[in-house]
């Protein structure tokens, strides 16, 4: 059995081997690659360096991760190789579409407010609950241990739209989302205040998600999104607009970037610290270092570097019993194996059909000398069909993502959604997030919204056929 760090070794040359291969014959796709092994090599890095004392896994284990971080780039380089060699029999043509509207103003203003309306139903539940005073001053007793109760208490409907949250950030983020956009100044104080009403939910995914939704819009916008009129960009603008635009897209993007993480980090510390998750337990355990200790990130390091050895330890356990049912304000431990046969990676779809198996979404913890719940977005694959879940699923992931991500310029839909699955990859390392209600929910809204705004076309486009035709007397004049 080799240490950690010599695996984390192989793995990062492995990946870099991987990047370099498709930079240079898979080009069409590097862009999703390399956010897939940037993120992935982030995380081997971080394990490499032996901070946390992590467990050492079996060669099996290894080489069942080793299986899904090349399956991913096998499915995207699949995927362009196909589609070549359609192209070369088929000489079809690229697809240049530009517009990546989403929805015009008065949408805008309506969505806003259906997820105003689904806020406050939230709002009010807490304080019948616990009252309002008590979110801010003791957010923690409203959580509890594992943070279900109190979003199970709002309605249904409440619950599903407050999924709007994350779309509508990146909305107002991505100036080109709104048919005619809005000033800065009001799309930044709304992002603030969407920032505020997602941390108040007491959850960081919904806000995390929407970080990096819109990070994933920025790095896939067209170089040149037009409006329906055909302008490409607003005139320059003076003053710290002005400034904002005289620095190139390229910098924008890439301040933006810098941005967002910032926003992120500090939401993840905030939150963490008002739910006492601070990395304390792994403090306790003994498998922290001194400088780790000392920094004050133990937390996010843990997140980002522990499901990766929760998925070693997960592929290295002989328990193949089912956890016991969980208690809520308990925490469940240990190493539960069972085979579930589709009900992990299908879990959301088949919440909606009665009497089909189910799996406790919260997974129990695991020791991989400090306990963690989360496995790695390979973990539903893993835990339905084991190593060929693993291959199967990863290959199909980098082939779906590559695919849509090919043809994000076919329509605005297709752009909306090739950046809501890129953003998934953003925390393959830590958790799956294609196949959780939030997640869908954004595919269905995107959808609807991308439809309701093709209809506002096409009557636009009406519109001014029937004015042009009376003003010429009529189609026979």
């Amino acid at each position: 059995m080799m240490p950690n760090p010599v695996w984390c070794l192989i793995l990062l040359v492995l990946l870099a081997g991987l990047t370099v291969a498709v930079r240079y014959r898979f080009r069409s796709v590097f862009l999703i690659v390399l956010c897939h092994n940037i993120v992935w090599a982030g995380a081997l890095l971080l394990i490499g360096t032996n901070l946390i004392a992590y467990k050492d896994a079996s060669v099996w284990a290894w080489l069942t991760l080793t299986a899904g971080l090349a399956g991913f780039n096998l499915g995207a380089m699949a995927v362009t190789w196909f589609r070549e060699r359609r192209r070369t029999f088929t000489s079809s043509a690229n697809e240049v579409s530009s517009r990546t509207h989403l929805m015009n103003r008065w949408t805008l203003l309506g969505v806003a407010i259906v997820y105003a309306g689904a806020f406050g139903s939230y709002l009010l539940t807490i304080q019948f609950r616990f009252g309002i005073l008590t979110l801010i001053t003791d957010p923690k007793m409203v959580r509890g241990a594992h943070g279900e109760s109190y979003l199970e208490s709002v309605p249904l409907a409440a619950r599903i739209l407050l999924y709007l949250g994350p779309l509508l950030f990146v909305v107002l983020g991505y100036k080109a989302a709104v048919d005619r956009p809005l000033a800065l100044w009001v799309r930044v104080v709304g992002m603030v205040a969407l920032a505020l009403s997602m941390l108040a939910l007491l959850q960081r995914t919904n806000l995390f998600m929407a970080v990096l939704w819109l990070c994933a819009v920025l790095i896939t916008q067209p170089l040149g999104a037009q409006t329906d009129s055909g302008a490409s960009e607003l005139p320059p603008a003076r003053g710290l607009r002005g400034r904002w635009l005289a620095l190139g897209r390229p910098w924008r993007i890439g301040a933006a970037l810098v941005a967002f993480g910032i926003v992120g980090l500090l939401a993840f510390q905030i939150v963490g610290g008002a739910l006492d998750k601070t990395g304390q337990q792994a403090l306790n355990s003994g498998a922290v270092s001194e400088p780790l200790a000392r920094s004050g990130l133990v937390s996010p390091f843990q997140y980002y570097t522990s499901g990766t050895m929760g998925f070693l330890q997960l592929v290295d356990s002989n328990n193949h019993a089912w956890p016991p049912q969980r208690v809520q304000g308990s925490i469940l431990v240990g190493d539960y194996n069972p085979q579930t046969w589709g009900a992990s990676t299908f879990g959301a779809l088949l919440k909606a059909i009665p009497g089909a198996p189910s799996v406790d979404p919260i997974s129990p913890f695991i020791d991989t000398g400090v306990l963690t719940n989360v496995y790695t977005w390979l973990e539903p694959f893993y835990r339905d069909f084991r190593i060929y879940g693993v291959v199967v699923g990863s290959v199909l992931l980098g082939g779906v993502i590559a695919l849509l991500y090919l043809r994000r310029r076919a329509s605005a839909m297709m752009f909306w959604l090739q950046s809501a699955f890129l953003s998934t990859i953003f925390l393959a390392p830590f958790i799956t997030k294609i196949n959780n209600t939030l997640f869908l929910s954004e595919l269905v809204y995107v959808v609807l919204l991308s439809l309701l705004y093709s209809r506002v076309l096409a009557g636009r486009g009406g519109q001014v056929r029937l004015a042009a035709t009376t003003a010429t007397g009529g189609a026979d004049g």
